[in-house]
């Protein structure tokens, strides 16, 4: 099958692809070693394949003068740059490189789909400032709460590796489950609050709700943002933690993921609009 991407975005796609394979496989070799995940020399290659990343998802949303392409695969390829952007990013001040071992398999196979699927969205001509600002920010904001559900997942196998007492030696790689858990609220303050900020922005765009086909994305945005928002309050309040905290982030987070790309799925793979 024909790439849809032009020769260079295709060959920074492939490279890309690449180089986090490589870092994946360092990263294992690690672990089996018993050293932190993420130490040289794949924290630098997985740097360079950000950066690849990045000419890549650039080169495959703006396909031409004031045109843009916003469908499945060039969206899941955007969110899969930010959060493995921002994971990278975040090692140089937190202890999050555990989180690459999720982030980055996830962007192998967005890269995969914009080196091999056929577009299944029409392109938006002149978009103006406004609603590429709201696509922006969504995508900030879910990357954000995205990489909150990578650290509660790694929360949930900490605490179910410590109750079963097994493999500790592992578990002395992760931070103590007392900053894992900060860390997660942190995620979840910022990515609950650039989710307000996309939620409000895009009802801007929104003349009719069933016209435009985005009833379920809204419900179920607005779900999720209520599940979020309740796991806040109750942290402030009342100390909500543990199973609370991380199986709360994990189900409104699978809310948010099927109120975007399951909306996206449904409607370009599965109807063709």
């Amino acid at each position: 099958m024909e790439s849809p991407l032009p020769n260079p975005a295709f060959g920074a796609a492939l490279a890309a692809a690449l180089l986090y394979l490589v870092s994946i496989a360092r990263m294992l070799l690690d672990l089996r070693r018993m050293q932190p995940p993420g130490r040289l020399p794949a924290l630098p290659l997985a740097a360079i394949g950000v950066c690849l990343h990045a000419v890549a998802v650039a080169a495959s949303i703006a396909r031409a003068p004031d045109t843009y392409a916003f469908g499945l695969f060039e969206s899941a390829a955007l969110f899969a740059l930010i959060v493995t952007g921002f994971v990278v990013l975040s090692t140089l001040r937190v202890p999050v490189q555990g989180l690459l071992l999720l982030t980055l398999p996830v962007s192998v196979l967005s890269l995969l789909g914009l080196l091999f699927a056929t577009p299944g969205h029409p392109p938006i001509h002149d978009p103006g400032a406004a609603l590429i600002s709201h696509i922006l920010v969504s995508a900030v904001a879910y990357s954000l709460l995205a990489i909150a559900a990578g650290q509660a997942v790694l929360l949930v196998w900490q605490e179910r590796q410590l109750r079963r007492k097994r493999a500790l030696g592992t578990l002395r790689l992760l931070p103590p489950m007392e900053t894992m858990e900060s860390l997660l609220f942190s995620l979840l303050w910022a990515g609950w609050i650039g989710l307000t900020l996309a939620i409000g922005s895009g009802f801007v765009f929104l003349d009719d709700l069933f016209a435009q086909q985005v009833v379920h994305h809204t419900v179920l945005s607005l779900a999720s943002w209520l599940i979020y928002a309740s796991l806040l309050v109750g942290h402030y309040l009342f100390g909500w933690r543990g199973r609370a905290a991380t199986y709360g982030t994990l189900g409104a987070f699978a809310l948010l993921v099927l109120a975007y790309f399951g909306s996206k799925f449904v409607l370009e793979i599965l109807l063709g609009r």
